[in-house]
């Protein structure tokens, strides 16, 4: 797999464009995030920035077509987000896609499980394999820390002009202050996009239904064990 692959954005490309890159590569990236504030120090849309990031690295080494980022209102009812993103995986498909990959850091247990049904609900229908991931999930999802030191270290590594640490207390109990930097959080979004486009490229060439419902299964399980 080469560094770079044909891809592109596709609000930039043309619909010829876009057909010859579904022809190369069929297979969008659909980044979505939660517009809540995740810190003091951060701005509402760190969630998107992440996705966004992670999505278009992936993108660039795997291929296909880059949608633009889907924002959801927290104050929103799940059920319609989960309608919203089934009528994009429906477009997707009718397109020619065989593959999405739903890409977004979920708020709450409700909003994930209905991801991962959506996913599910797409291949059954549309025949669309579906992977719907957050971020650094692959890499650890520990790091998805709700605005401390990785989310804050991948930011300053993004935008760092958008990160105001002196909103933080020097005693914040997370060491967020005085531990995060631009280098931790381009070490983290490399890992994440690298393994991303791994296990995409993976998952897509063996058309590994298994292996995708084996990680909406984990995810499940997780969530029992903690309302337990």
């Amino acid at each position: 797999m080469s560094a770079t692959q044909a891809w592109g954005r596709y609000v930039d490309v043309l619909p010829a464009q876009q057909q010859q890159l579904i022809a190369k590569q069929p297979i969008c990236w659909l980044p979505w995030a939660t517009l809540e504030s995740r810190g003091s120090h951060l701005p509402h849309g760190v969630a998107g920035y992440i996705a966004e990031a992670v999505a278009e690295g992936a993108a660039r080494r795997v291929g296909g077509v880059l949608y633009p980022l889907l924002w959801w209102d927290s104050n929103d009812n799940v059920e319609l987000f989960r309608q919203v993103v089934a009528a994009r995986l429906a477009v997707v498909a009718a397109q020619g896609f065989q593959a999405a990959i739903v890409i977004g850091l979920p708020a709450t247990t409700m909003i994930d499980l209905a991801l991962i049904e959506t996913a599910e609900e797409a291949w059954s229908h549309h025949h669309l394999l579906t992977l719907a991931i957050s971020p650094l999930e692959l890499v650890d999802e520990t790091m998805q820390d709700h605005g401390a030191l990785w989310e804050t270290s991948l930011l300053l590594a993004m935008h760092p002009e958008l990160v105001d640490l002196s909103q933080l207390a020097s005693d914040d109990g997370r060491n967020v202050r005085d531990v995060a930097s631009p280098s931790l959080g381009n070490h983290a979004l490399t890992l994440a996009i690298e393994r991303l486009a791994k296990a995409v490229q993976d998952v897509y060439a063996r058309r590994n239904v298994a292996a995708i419902t084996a990680l909406y299964q984990q995810r499940r399980a997780r969530y029992d064990r903690s309302a337990l």
